[in-house]
């Protein structure tokens, strides 16, 4: 039994539960409250971050080492190609999801005041009234301040949206000789990007850019359905 220690709405940890879903691994989740995200997640991950896997006695951190080490020891079905470009393409778009999409949906969800009314008590929700409370004012600030050491925090809200825009597009343009963005299959590339996606449109801007690309939103249909707990009856990503 693999335990996942996750926030629920991280989109980081929602693709480790999508890959596990997809693998058939039982698992179960452990909720960390943002009161103890610093005590209680570095004795599971030194690194103070989530999602982290307890499994067989050992622990793992970083949502990318997580999935590559369910690869391991979960080989079918095959998330990872095993043709060396193929391979390559599907880190490089795993990397894309990480490092840059994951600031959009971060700008999004918790520095926009109508998108932070909403999703920063979500993220408190095991947390005491207090804590949340406090959380209204801290998180969107803190967020804020992350993304303008990353950069896109120095940009204007019209600079933004015209970026995300082009992510858009080249996605679109990705999906427009296959239904899968490496090879003929679903690999964690989808996965990655899809979970990213799934964040940015649950809020009214992303939600608004999407109704512009059809087969973008199409993939996410393929994705949601792919991945998503058997029969767990939960709404589908888009509607979190």
């Amino acid at each position: 039994m693999v335990t996942l220690y996750q926030f629920e709405i991280s989109p980081f940890c929602d693709k480790i539960r999508r890959v596990l879903h997809v693998k058939g691994v039982d698992y179960t989740t452990r909720e960390i409250s943002m009161q103890d995200a610093v005590t209680k997640v570095r004795k599971v991950n030194p690194v103070g971050k989530l999602p982290a896997i307890e499994h067989e006695g050992r622990r793992f951190g970083d949502s990318t080492d997580i999935a590559y080490y369910l690869e391991e020891r979960f080989p079918e079905p095959r998330l990872l190609p095993s043709d060396p470009r193929e391979r390559a393409l599907c880190h490089v778009l795993e990397d894309w999801a990480d490092e840059s999409l994951y600031f959009y949906e971060m700008f999004l969800r918790f520095t926009l005041g109508h998108n932070a009314a909403r999703w920063v008590p979500l993220l408190c929700a095991n947390d005491s009234e207090i804590v949340s409370r406090a959380a209204r004012f801290v998180i969107p600030r803190h967020m804020k301040a992350i993304l303008v050491k990353q950069g896109l925090g120095r940009k204007s809200r019209k600079q933004v949206m015209a970026d995300l825009r082009r992510h858009f597009e080249a996605l679109d343009g990705m999906l427009s000789t296959g239904p899968w963005l490496v090879g003929s299959s679903m690999t964690l590339a989808d996965i990655a990007v899809f979970v990213q996606f799934a964040c940015i449109c649950g809020t009214k801007e992303g939600a608004a850019t999407l109704t512009d690309f059809e087969r973008v939103g199409l993939w996410m249909q393929r994705v949601e359905t792919a991945t998503a707990k058997p029969d767990s009856g939960s709404k589908p990503a888009l509607a979190r």
